[in-house]
């Protein structure tokens, strides 16, 4: 008897443990259309339709025109929504609890035509989709890999404003 509680306990505490490990894709997918207006359910569910069956991950947005997916990694999502504008979708660790959880979603919008003119805007969300007014405490290996990510997207705009020049 005691060990039928043992194993029905530890079965009750490892489906609890796996309900609260958040993945992009989950959060993605539930994420409110407010978010990004640009895209609707049904798109951000053929975006990952598409990339499971290694297909190009174009989608008709919202405002008709072509949104595609560019990556989709274990907890990070990029798309680029129009010739003007992409998105980068991270999930990273905070050092305290946000919402009952310590992951938080980053999303990195980039606007801009040309490397002159781009601009990165950072805002984060709790795992239900609150915005959160103010950084969070991210861990300092979370903290050094979205520093890595804007650092990238600034030697992009970089080579952009090179390569626009000639």
């Amino acid at each position: 008897m005691k060990r039928i509680l043992l194993l029905s306990l530890l079965f009750v505490t490892t489906l609890s443990t796996m309900a609260d490990t958040l993945t992009i894709r989950q959060l993605f997918v539930e994420m409110p259309d407010s978010v990004i207006p640009y895209l609707s359910r049904n798109n951000r569910l053929d975006f990952l339709d598409f990339m499971d069956s290694k297909m190009t991950a174009e989608v008709t947005n919202e405002f008709g025109g072509k949104s595609v997916m560019t990556a989709l990694g274990n907890d990070s999502i990029t798309i680029r929504l129009n010739d003007a504008c992409t998105i980068d979708m991270l999930l990273l660790t905070t050092n305290e609890t946000v919402d009952s959880c310590n992951q938080v979603i980053c999303v990195v919008k980039t606007v801009g035509v040309d490397g002159d003119n781009q601009e990165s805007v950072v805002n984060y969300y709790t795992r239900y989709w609150h915005h959160l007014p103010i950084v969070p405490k991210l861990t300092a290996t979370h903290q050094r890999r979205l520093e890595a990510h804007i650092k990238s997207l600034n030697i992009l705009n970089f080579i952009n404003k090179i390569v626009n020049k000639r």
